[in-house]
């Protein structure tokens, strides 16, 4: 959600930008693997289906060692498993990939089954089932020393650790997978190695370790650029323009996507050309250059709509949103976010779904319908955590509480920005950490508490200045320098 001003307190709406803009990253690496790992054959069907929905159909299946030669018994199961996907009947399919995993002796087959059926319940957003899944297949392949299944389950592992916000594990898990893709002894180990290195230069940046993203999204470009993979080249061009755009260079972020735009033309790669407009038009926003930004995130929108990319519509749909709130326009805002809030929903996204309803209750908090900007972010909150989304919970929980603010509840106000500092601290957000600390503040000093309010400012100033954020610094600094001048007249 992006943040508003809160108690007098500025809260920074770059992060909600940051977020738009790394959906982009994500499903580069995505298309990347796709690329690296797809396996010729029939799918199961020849069905006509938006880009979005047979992507994930195809992530489902990137992994299958074997699996096509394998005896009868497997086989037969796992063809039907196939088109259960192809038809998207997941249930279907994995009642099919069960028989065929109880049928199976061979332990390359049996990770390879495992980790079809974590990736469906990836799908599903049932982490902790994928999990299990994964793990399972990670012990057999190491058992078997098969190279490739062990990178594909810890992969997947890192990748759900990511969306649950455990961002120390799931950089662990990229780690191993590096260093498994660097003995080079499966195929195509440089690209999964480039891979890997986005991902786990995604986590650090969401950890606020900056310059570490930057040198592992820089050595991944190295790769790709080395090999001759220009999509590659352009994801990572992306990522390294997102830790560009966080570090508070907007020029050199605004240079990266620009030259990741150049090569998804060149290549003709629709959806990489989508997404490179959707990050310049979030920088553009930052700058001030609204204009320039809602052309952006409009031609964006009409390549998602032609290519049939839901999700993707979705997100610019609320890009474009954003920017109608920048230049006042809330009931603007308030159109584009339902409007994407009804895709998401209509696509079972429900992260996306929370999302927006987060965006809408932001509106209406500024319009002054709090019961109704109540109501959006409690239905937020609930879908947030039964998809184990920490982020999310925390944003719904910070907003929760600028509305308990306004109502004048202050106590229930802190309780609720408290409970979003303990999620920021536990997931390793620096920058939530320190908006959440800033806003405790706050409410500390409209409740008299003036000592308690000057020492929150001042530890959220403290990692403000870690992160060099120098706009959030000279607001904290303000705000400090208001409640000792309040301390002194006392």
């Amino acid at each position: 959600m992006y943040w508003v001003t809160f108690c007098g307190w500025q809260v920074d709406i770059g992060l909600v930008f940051g977020v738009a803009g790394l959906i982009g990253a994500i499903i580069g690496i995505i298309a990347l693997l796709l690329y690296i790992f797809h396996r010729k054959g029939d799918k199961g069907g020849d069905k006509i289906r938006d880009i979005q929905t047979q992507a994930k159909l195809d992530r489902i299946l990137q992994y299958i060692d074997g699996l096509p030669q394998a005896k009868k018994e497997v086989k037969e199961p796992f063809e039907a498993a196939r088109e259960a996907i192809a038809d998207y009947e997941l249930d279907r399919a994995m009642m099919h990939l069960q028989l065929a995993l109880e049928k199976a002796d061979e332990p390359e087959q049996r990770a390879a089954l495992l980790i079809i059926m974590g990736g469906i319940e990836f799908n599903s957003c049932s982490y902790d089932n994928a999990i299990r899944y994964f793990e399972e297949a990670l012990n057999i392949a190491k058992e078997s020393k098969d190279i490739a299944g062990q990178c594909w389950a810890l992969n997947g592992l890192g990748l759900i650790h990511y969306y649950k916000g455990k961002l120390d594990i799931a950089e662990q898990y990229h780690l191993e997978a590096i260093e498994i893709a660097k003995s080079g002894n499966f195929d195509q180990p440089k690209e999964f190695l480039s891979a890997n290195l986005c991902n786990i230069g995604i986590v650090l940046m969401y950890k606020g370790d900056l310059e570490g993203a930057l040198c592992h999204h820089q050595e991944a470009l190295e790769i790709d650029r080395r090999i001759g993979d220009s999509q590659g080249e352009a994801n990572a061009l992306g990522n390294i323009g997102n830790v560009l755009w966080r570090q508070g260079d907007p020029e050199g972020a605004l240079r990266s996507y620009q030259e990741s735009l150049e090569i998804d033309r060149r290549i003709g790669d629709p959806q990489g050309e989508a997404n490179a407009l959707g990050n310049i038009g979030v920088v553009l926003t930052d700058k001030g250059d609204l204009e320039g930004a809602l052309r952006r995130h409009q031609e964006s929108l009409e390549i998602n709509r032609r290519i049939g990319n839901p999700q993707g519509e979705a997100n610019d749909l609320c890009n474009i949103g954003i920017v109608l709130w920048r230049q006042g326009d809330l009931e603007g805002d308030l159109c584009h976010q339902e409007q994407a809030l009804e895709i998401n929903r209509r696509i079972c996204n429900p992260q996306g779904e929370a999302y927006n309803l987060g965006n809408i209750g932001n509106v209406l908090w500024r319009q002054g319908d709090l019961e109704g900007a109540l109501c959006h972010h409690q239905e937020a909150l609930e879908i947030d955590r039964r998809i184990g989304n920490p982020q999310g919970e925390a944003d719904d929980l910070g907003n929760i509480s600028n509305v308990l603010w306004r109502q004048g509840d202050l106590e229930r106000a802190l309780w609720h920005q408290r409970e979003a500092l303990k999620i920021h601290r536990r997931i390793g957000n620096p920058q939530g950490e320190a908006i959440d600390l800033g806003n405790i503040g706050w409410v500390l000093m409209d409740k008299g508490d003036l000592e308690g309010a000057l020492w929150y400012m001042e530890q959220a100033l403290h990692i403000f200045k870690e992160l060099g954020m120098s706009s959030e610094i000279n607001t904290v600094e303000n705000n400090i320098k208001k409640v000792k001048d309040m301390i002194g007249k006392i």
